[in-house]
This record gives structure tokens, C-alpha cells and sequence, in this order.
């Protein structure tokens, strides 16, 4: 990987709609790694944890142009989080710093486990810190590290299994019995989970087989020298295949279809979504549509990320390129533009989704819906067509 370059950014991806869902800076070079650095010095936790915090924000400030659709994914040690949480702090303000004009994306520390010393008390406390700060929060190679009570109690934006796990799981019961049981405290807590390193298609079809909704390895999209999410999907011989509804056994009878399966929540098909600020103005909207020709809409975004406009691709194109449309709107703030997003939880199941989209406006039932999480934040989008794909079964839904 050193070939790269000091960074590379690799792309995590949604298993079920082949699209990105975040961004991880990884660390090329040995000397930016913290544990090689551990081995070869004589440096205390203190000494550590700051030379880590410089390493993320150095990671940070490498790229350029950062897609901001998509969260970016900052390692940092469990020893940072507790003795140099000041200095991780400073992670989004340099990204700010260089860029005032620009939007950054949101960006998720992925909390590694502890070197040296990391009490669970004082980890607590600066993950509540940070989280203050608006930092996302996921827990990495939590099989090495952290006990499964710790993620029942702080709770995780994203817990992520390390690749040793994963590679493990195809022919290992007791792996497969450890990510089991994570995933049963994961799914009671509402923390959503990853894998990481997948490189044979045994280990995806292990991790699928376990319900992991996330993945990210050199199987699914390599590194990337850029930030950039521009031409990312998920291989078609990757993606998940339909299967009929098999019979019980014992007879030809099927069970009613919400018996056959469990309900899937609209999370799972969900995307990042293309997010603005709300005072942006229209010309910047017509920008962000052309650099994501992909996608259907744009969100517009208060300063807590609330979203409060959202714009449709087909419906705001149509306006800026009437008579006169480039010269009235071009400057003018893009909400003047936007209508009201229509917002579900997170949380809410495939057919609860479909029903709210034929409810109300029947001119916008084919509109993408904007995803809140429990603070009313925006945490993406889900796609209708992606839902019926979902509810029927059938690819070409899509």
C-alpha cells in the first residue's frame, strides 16, 4: 500500500444496494502507525495518545475535494480518546480551518482498542465529549478490545469486526459463534455493524449469512488515492441474489410472508445522502448534482444536520433551466427551491416505508425519503425503487 502514498481512503460499503456508505483513512507508512511506533519507542500512553491525535489530523488534511456525502472514517486509539481527546477535537475544526467556504463531511472516529490504559469510566467520559463535539462514534476490532457490556453501555454509531474474525468465520464455529453473540447485543442495542478485510467471496457469504448489512476489504472496492466516491458500486456478481420463499418442511404450505422473514429496517437499504448546507445557493445544488450523477436528490441541512429542504433532481433541473431559469435562481439561496423532506426514523420497517410513500403528496411518492436518526439528524437516504426491490423481491425493481 505504500505505493499510494502517506494515506489511502477505502471505501465501506452497503451490502444490499452496492453503494458507499463512508470513507476510512488508512495509514500507509510504518511510521504513522501506532503500534509499530509503540514497539520501537519507550514513549508512555501520554506520548502515545499525542502522537496519535497528530497522525488523525494529518490523515485528514491529506485529502482534498472530499466527497461530503459520504461520513469519513478517522482511526484513533481508545488511550487517545481518554488522555488527548482535546487534540481529536481539532480534527473537524482543521478541516474547517482549510476550507471555510467548503462543506466538510461528518466525520466517525473508529475508537481501536487500548495499548496500554483506557479505563472504561474515563473512555465513557470522552466518548461523551466527543460525541458533544458532533463526532460520530464507531468501535473497531471489537473482538480484540472491547467487552460486549462496554457497547451495550456507550452504544456506537457502527461496531466494526476485524479481519482476522471474518476470515475465520467460513470454517470456524467458534468465530462464528463470537459474531453471533456480538450481533445479538448489537441488534437489542440498535448499533449497527460492519466487517472488515473481506477478501474471498466465502468470507461475504459468511458475513451475509450473519445479517452484517456493512462490509469493506479488497473483494468488495480497493483503496483509492482520493476521497472520492465517484464510480463506486458493489460488483453485480457481488450483489446479494433473490431467492424464492422456501416451503416448511412437512407439507406445502407457506407461512404468511411477514412470518417467512423478519422485517428489514429502511436503514439497511439506506445511502449517504447528498447534503448541503441550507444556505447554499442554487448554483452550488446544480454543481453537487453534476459531481454525483448518480443520485436523485439533494438534502439541505441545518447547522445541527437537521435536514430542512430537500430537492428533488428532475423537479429543481427544471426549474434553473427554463427562460431565465440560470439567471434568477443561479445566486439566489437553493431552499427558495426546496420542499419539505419527507422524514422517517431509521428504525421504521420496508412496509411501514411503503406505506408512508403513498401517503400524502401521490406527485411526490417516488421521492428518495431522508432518514433521521434518534437526535433528528439526518443519516442518509433510502431510495423508493430500492424499497420495492426489497419488499418484492425482485432485482429488476431497481
Amino acid at each position: 500500500m505504500s505505493d499510494y502514498g502517506r494515506f489511502t481512503f477505502e471505501p465501506l460499503l452497503n451490502l444490499v444496494n452496492g453503494r458507499p456508505v463512508g470513507m476510512e483513512v488508512r495509514r500507509c507508512q510504518a511510521r504513522d502507525q501506532i503500534e509499530v511506533v509503540a514497539r520501537q519507542s519507550v514513549w508512555g500512553t501520554r506520548q502515545l495518545a499525542e502522537f496519535d491525535s497528530g497522525i488523525a489530523i494529518a490523515s485528514v488534511l491529506y485529502g482534498t475535494e472530499y466527497d461530503a456525502t459520504v461520513p469519513l472514517h478517522v482511526d484513533v486509539l481508545a488511550d487517545t480518546v481518554v488522555a488527548a481527546r482535546r487534540r481529536v477535537a481539532q480534527v473537524r475544526t482543521s478541516l474547517r480551518n482549510r476550507d471555510p467556504a467548503g462543506f466538510t463531511p461528518p466525520i466517525l472516529l473508529e475508537i481501536n482498542p487500548a495499548l496500554s490504559a483506557a479505563p472504561p469510566d474515563a473512555l465513557a467520559e470522552g466518548v461523551a465529549e466527543l460525541r458533544a463535539d458532533g463526532f460520530g462514534i464507531g468501535f473497531d476490532a471489537v473482538s480484540r478490545g472491547f467487552g460486549l457490556d462496554l457497547i451495550a453501555e456507550l452504544e456506537p454509531d457502527l461496531v466494526k469486526i476485524d479481519p482476522a474474525l471474518v476470515a475465520r468465520m467460513p470454517h470456524a464455529p467458534r468465530a462464528r459463534a463470537v459474531v453471533a453473540a456480538l450481533l445479538d447485543v448489537c441488534r437489542v442495542v440498535g448499533v449497527r455493524v460492519s466487517a472488515t478485510g473481506v477478501s474471498t467471496p466465502e468470507q461475504l457469504a459468511a458475513v451475509r449469512d450473519h445479517g452484517i448489512p456493512w462490509a469493506q476489504g479488497p473483494l468488495l472496492a480497493e483503496p483509492r488515492r482520493r476521497p472520492s466516491t465517484s464510480g463506486i458500486l458493489l460488483p453485480v456478481e457481488l450483489m446479494p441474489r433473490s431467492r424464492a420463499p422456501q416451503p416448511p418442511p412437512g407439507g406445502p404450505e407457506t407461512a404468511p410472508l411477514e412470518q417467512q422473514r423478519p422485517r428489514q429496517s429502511v436503514a439497511d437499504l439506506a445511502q449517504a445522502a447528498v447534503a448541503l448546507p441550507e444556505s447554499v445557493t442554487a448554483e452550488k445544488v446544480r454543481q453537487a448534482l453534476a459531481d454525483h450523477p448518480q443520485t436523485g436528490s439533494v438534502v439541505l441541512l441545518d447547522p445541527n444536520g437537521q435536514p430542512t429542504g430537500f430537492l428533488d433532481r428532475n423537479r429543481f433541473m427544471l426549474a434553473i433551466s427554463g427562460p431565465f431559469g440560470r439567471a434568477l435562481y443561479a445566486n439566489r439561496p437553493a431552499i427558495a427551491l426546496a420542499e419539505e423532506p419527507r422524514t422517517i426514523p431509521a428504525t421504521t420497517d420496508v412496509r411501514s416505508a411503503l406505506k408512508f410513500c403513498l401517503s400524502g403528496d401521490r406527485s411526490r411518492s417516488y421521492d428518495d425519503l431522508v432518514l433521521l436518526d434518534a437526535g433528528r439528524v439526518c443519516s442518509g437516504i433510502v431510495r423508493v425503487t430500492d424499497l420495492l426491490q426489497e419488499a418484492t423481491g425482485n432485482p429488476s425493481a431497481a
